[in-house]
């Protein structure tokens, strides 16, 4: 608690010599065992939800660590009823200030309401705790009616979950800067290998969740679906210091976006141009993941890796979309539509 009130206490953050003076026990000992013991109280306060961030390299003497209000503290509410807003009186406090407010119509509590219980049902401990943990701060302003959910709304779950152990093995490794091993079962070379990583990010995206992480053995950053990770392994030497760095160009937003299957895999790339022939809702969607050829208006580039994959995507589209080159991506189309029409003995 005295560390927690030090950071809030200061809006900058504070390195580790300023705490020691503003912390009683951190106050008296060894440079070296101060560390220890600050390293480890960061730890347990992270693991409880408490956002403490680092400013600077991690371990640097000059490095800065900071709580900031507006994530730690839970935001102004308003509740907008038939008589006209309610709002809280605001606390003229210092770490209140950064604060923002937010006013919410009774649908729009049920909507929270509806959202944190399909959270609770990914299948992800931590997230269904935090989700509930939400809802039991609302419920001090809003009045248990509002914050029902709506019968007979189910989350459809995915054909193969993540396994929630391995999730939070992988999640502590992250948080610790650690190296991971794992068993991985590639869809593209269909085998299952050995993979040693240096774990990045996690993101849930389609319904799945996937490790983005850098693989030294091939020399670029991957991304691993955790459903398909067995034996995980999070390397438990040093435990005081970190394994590698996170690059600062990395941005988990970036990758953390649904991505075709035929933009997957190692396969050689080919950049293949195809020709739309009207506009409706599914042709909008389908441009939308590719680029627009300068000149052709009709014409839109794809990065396609795994060939057979985009051509069946292709024929999906009913006609609504032909390649147009390279030659034999569009040979290839045609080949696949013969094979189709005669498998259903269309003349």
């Amino acid at each position: 608690m005295d560390l927690v009130a030090a950071l809030l206490a200061r809006k900058y953050g504070a390195t580790l010599d300023e705490l020691r003076v503003l912390v009683p026990g951190y106050g008296t000992g060894a440079p070296e065992a101060v560390r220890r013991a600050f390293e480890r109280d960061k730890d347990e306060l992270r693991a409880l939800g408490i956002p403490i961030d680092t400013a600077g390299t991690p371990g640097d003497a000059e490095s800065r660590y900071l709580i900031r209000a507006d994530r730690f503290y839970l935001p102004y509410l308003g509740v907008v009823t038939p008589r006209g807003l309610k709002t809280p009186r605001r606390v003229d406090r210092y770490g209140y200030r950064a604060l923002a407010s937010f006013n919410f119509t009774d649908d729009e509590f049920a909507l929270l309401a509806d959202a944190a219980a399909r959270v609770a049902e990914c299948g992800d401990p931590t997230l269904a705790d935090d989700a509930a943990h939400a809802l039991r701060k609302l419920a001090l302003d809003v009045r248990p009616p509002d914050l029902a959910t709506t019968p007979g709304i189910a989350l459809s779950a995915p054909l193969a979950a993540a396994d929630p152990a391995i999730l939070r093995s992988l999640g502590d490794a992250l948080l610790a800067r650690k190296q991971v091993t794992f068993t991985y079962y590639g869809i593209e070379r269909d085998e299952t290998e050995q993979r040693i990583v240096l774990p990045y990010g996690l993101s849930f995206t389609s319904g799945h969740w996937y490790l983005h992480a850098l693989d030294p053995s091939r020399g670029s950053v991957r991304r691993f679906r955790v459903s398909r990770m067995r034996r995980v392994i999070v390397n438990r030497r040093n435990p005081g210091s970190q394994d590698f760095e996170i690059p600062l160009d990395f941005r988990l937003a970036e990758r953390a976006v649904p991505v075709p299957a035929w933009a997957l895999g190692d396969e050689s790339l080919v950049l293949v141009e195809v020709r739309f022939g009207r506009e409706n809702g599914a042709v909008r969607a389908a441009r939308a993941l590719g680029t627009t050829v300068r000149g052709a208006p009709d014409v839109t580039r794809y990065r396609v890796r795994r060939r057979e994959s985009f051509l069946r995507w292709l024929l999906g589209l009913g006609g609504d979309a032909v390649p147009v080159s390279p030659p034999e991506m569009v040979r290839g189309y045609r080949e696949l539509v013969e094979r189709t029409l005669a498998a259903l003995e269309v003349e």
